[in-house]
């Protein structure tokens, strides 16, 4: 069972600046000092349930939720193996750093969608050759280049189609990788066999941050982590964040899976219940 993507202390820490507030703002605010304050970001000191309530009155964060997790007492349950039988999931890393990718598969017509790379082109490819299915589209949540490591090698071995968010950054594509790539607007559908996937964008993390929607499950990218949100690059992105998140992801049925860009799997349900960010 993977650890949580973010602790308690990052939590506060991207509520904090979330908010646009520094450490001395939020200290002020809540009574706590700021040596304190950082302590507690940096993870040299659990906070106690009175810490967790004044800061979560100032960051807007819900205290229960955020107690919850700083004490260690909520994971998201393991998905069932129905669950990871259409879903590979892809585990690779840039350094230390852990990093995820995935592959749905539609067992009916053999096609294949990946959901950013893991940094990991080697497992993207073992994992498709393995299963016998062909790899039709290769999307991006975003392009960071811990989501996007290995594309060229992906696209050289299998010509899907790269599916890159518009309102993302040029990540630099060689010549040759140029006739493989479309742009993904905001409510775009794409066909994979039965499933149908629709792009839904949730500005934020990055401008162009794009989750990929299925009946049953939410490739979430940096969005949307178990129990956290990924780091906002502003306090107007902040804000759009969470609530594009509410409304558009969090409103889905309680039982679809999220499989985020770091971190475990998670359901909608499982965020309603135990996110502090909501």
């Amino acid at each position: 069972m993977g650890a949580l993507e973010d602790n308690a202390g990052d939590i506060i820490r991207k509520a904090r600046t979330g908010l646009g507030l520094t450490t001395g703002q939020t200290a002020e605010k809540t009574g706590l000092s700021a040596s304190l304050l950082e302590e507690i970001e940096s993870c040299k000191h659990k906070p106690s349930q009175g810490e967790v309530g004044l800061l979560s009155r100032v960051l807007c964060l819900d205290p229960a939720k955020l107690y919850e997790i700083a004490m260690g007492l909520w994971h998201p349950e393991e998905p069932s193996p129905d669950v990871l039988s259409e879903v590979i999931i892809i585990e690779g890393s840039m350094g230390s750093y852990k990093v995820n990718g995935y592959i749905l598969i539609d067992k009916k017509s053999g096609e294949a969608a990946a959901f950013d790379t893991a940094n990991d082109s080697k497992k993207i490819l073992q994992s498709v050759q393995d299963k016998g299915v062909r790899l039709k589209y290769l999307f991006m949540t975003h392009c960071h280049t811990d989501h996007t490591g290995g594309l060229e090698g992906i696209f050289k071995a299998t010509e899907a189609g790269i599916g890159i968010p518009e309102g993302e950054a040029s990540i630099g594509f060689g010549t040759g990788m140029q006739r493989g790539v479309f742009y993904v607007k905001d409510n775009s559908e794409f066909n994979l066999g039965q499933n149908k996937i629709k792009a839904v964008v949730i500005t934020g993390h990055t401008q162009g941050s794009t989750c990929y929607v299925t009946r049953n499950y939410c490739f979430s990218g940096d969005t949307l982590f178990a129990g956290s949100v990924g780091r906002a690059y502003s306090p107007e992105a902040y804000h759009d964040l969470l609530h594009s998140l509410r409304i558009r992801i969090l409103s889905l049925n309680e039982g679809v899976h999220i499989f985020p860009g770091h971190g475990p799997v998670t359901t909608v349900g499982e965020e309603i219940r135990h996110n502090p960010f909501f």
